[in-house]
């Protein structure tokens, strides 16, 4: 049996769900499966820590007697977002961030990253998440678009490529001379060929999510998990007696 991959959407907007269905390439070794967070319990979009924290709890409190059912999982939000920490306690598969996985990708196509984001408020939440996972060296610019993350559904496509664009290529690439862009958001998915041919040849513009669920397939490919001593310890593991 081919392992499986859930791909999460930690809000409730079934349409970014679809997108990011819609652009992920299909691979012989590989299923994924695909979950929104309920309605009921979870915003439409992330616009900081407390939509944070509230879609990682919707998300968990119906996921978590099925997480046995995969054997990764990627969480598509683009921050530290804290369901991925939670379920690397709740199971030894590998779960793989789309704020982290293209960063890391991005260190070894260039040597200047940067991320287009949504709106302004994600630019220091980004700079201060991105230090906390120790990757500060690796990606040093984050720019708004000036969207808010549900602009990317409602405004026709056409507007968003372009928005994106102009920004990438003025801002970006002329102003602070980055050679790797990584798109900012789990909504942005499936515009990255778009963006590259408007901006020319020489820049690279890397999907978030594609490169989370390329990581987290290698990682099945090679048989690694989620280690089970220390910082991802089991949350539901007994203290040990002093």
């Amino acid at each position: 049996m081919k392992p499986r991959i859930l791909v999460v959407n930690p809000n409730a907007t079934e349409s970014f769900t679809d997108g990011i269905r819609e652009c992920l390439p299909q691979h012989p070794d590989i299923d994924y499966d695909f979950y929104t967070a309920p309605l009921a319990t979870a915003p439409l979009s992330i616009e900081g820590v407390y939509d944070s924290i509230v879609t990682a709890n919707a998300c968990l409190q119906d996921l978590k007697e099925r997480l046995h059912q995969w054997d990764g999982f990627v969480v598509a939000c683009f921050s530290a977002h804290p369901l991925a920490h939670a379920l690397r306690e709740l199971t030894s598969a590998p779960v793989v961030s789309i704020l982290a996985a293209p960063i890391l990708i991005a260190s070894t196509l260039g040597g200047n990253p940067a991320i287009i984001t949504t709106s302004p408020r994600w630019v220091p939440l980004l700079t201060h998440d991105i230090h906390t996972l120790g990757l500060s060296a690796l990606c040093k610019h984050v720019v708004s678009s000036g969207m808010a993350v549900l602009d990317l559904e409602r405004l026709p496509r056409e507007k968003v490529i372009q928005t994106l664009s102009t920004i990438v290529r003025d801002e970006l690439v002329g102003c602070r001379e980055a050679d790797v862009i990584i798109l900012g958001c789990a909504g942005m998915a499936g515009l990255e060929e778009a963006i590259q041919q408007d901006c020319g040849d020489g820049i690279v513009v890397l999907d978030p999510v594609r490169c989370a669920v390329e990581m987290c397939a290698m990682a099945l490919r090679m048989g690694t998990s989620t280690a089970k001593r220390g910082l991802y310890a089991s949350a539901m593991a007994p203290a040990s007696s002093a």
